[in-house]
């Protein structure tokens, strides 16, 4: 059995992630038993499961499938997880920043050492934000599970399966049809298959919008794509680029957040989500994260 010990940055706190991947018992690419999280990855073209716990400041991850890797792909496996915790985010900054904060103070204060948990894959990051447009979350973990069950890699081990996301590969390759018979929208089985096509035919790539000069000319190019909104395009920026001021200013469970933590009456509007931006909005991708686990505190 392969270990693999990776250094966790000085501020960071692991109860307070596993917290987060313990939100909801419907997530079916990832699983916490007793303090120690399980998931599939694939690395290039090797199929590996992974155990993830914690001991004095280091994540130590076991290879449960038997399979020995390269260092290449221990060095792949790493950049991974350590994007998946975000452990490249400088937390000190943003924390110096957001206690200036009257919302982000208190919430700082309770979730400390809390990252930002990201979406290495680019597909999945998108495919969450798509399958997750106007419906509960509820309904959207059922049409992800159908999706990962149907069409995503497996690794059976002691006789439990651990699934991996579709590729585009595979998804370039549905037929509508087959989307919605797992209970997809016309339009989002559409939405989805051409964004897998226009990905699969390299018109589209994580790299490509990494390079570009700032997040506007990023956010431009992903709502320029049939499917992705203003929301979606924030959502991916902030889950899967890493992009630190990404704002997904219409979603419904951060203005729900903000509506109880003002005590407001009705949600914010959309004036009022700008006004509430400008106080944090170098990190605002972190302030969002950080909201949306506020109502979890009063639990």
């Amino acid at each position: 059995m392969e270990e693999i010990r990776i250094e966790c940055p000085k501020i960071f706190d692991y109860e307070q992630c596993l917290a987060y991947f313990k939100r909801d018992e419907n997530e079916v690419l990832f699983e916490v038993v007793d303090q120690k999280i399980y998931r599939a990855v694939k690395i290039e073209d090797i199929k590996l499961l992974l155990c993830i716990s914690y001991d004095r400041n280091y994540l130590i991850v076991e290879i449960l499938n038997g399979i020995s890797v390269t260092p290449e792909k221990v060095e792949r496996l790493v950049a991974f997880i350590e994007e998946w915790f975000d452990f490249s985010a400088d937390l000190s900054s943003f924390y110096q920043y957001g206690r200036k904060n009257e919302i982000l103070r208190p919430l700082i204060n309770e979730l400390y050492g809390l990252r930002l948990i990201r979406i290495p894959d680019f597909f999945e990051a998108i495919s969450w934000g798509i399958i997750g447009q106007q419906i509960n979350l509820t309904f959207a973990y059922q049409l992800k599970k159908r999706l990962v069950e149907h069409f995503g890699d497996k690794i059976t081990f002691e006789n439990k399966d651990y699934y991996i996301h579709p590729t585009v590969d595979v998804i370039s390759k549905v037929s509508v049809k087959e989307l919605m018979d797992l209970k997809f929208s016309r339009r989002k089985a559409e939405y989805l298959i051409d964004i897998a096509k226009r990905m699969h035919s390299k018109m589209l790539s994580k790299e490509m919008l990494l390079k570009m000069k700032d997040e506007k000319e990023v956010e431009k190019a992903l709502v320029n794509i049939r499917g992705i909104g203003p929301w979606t395009a924030h959502y991916v920026m902030m889950r899967s680029l890493g992009i630190k001021n990404a704002f997904p200013i219409g979603d419904v469970g951060l203005q729900n957040a903000l509506k109880n933590i003002l005590n407001l009456e009705q949600k914010p509007t959309k004036e009022q989500m700008v006004k509430l931006n400008e106080g944090w909005e170098l990190w605002s991708s972190y302030a969002t994260f950080y909201i949306w686990r506020a109502p979890h505190l009063k639990k």
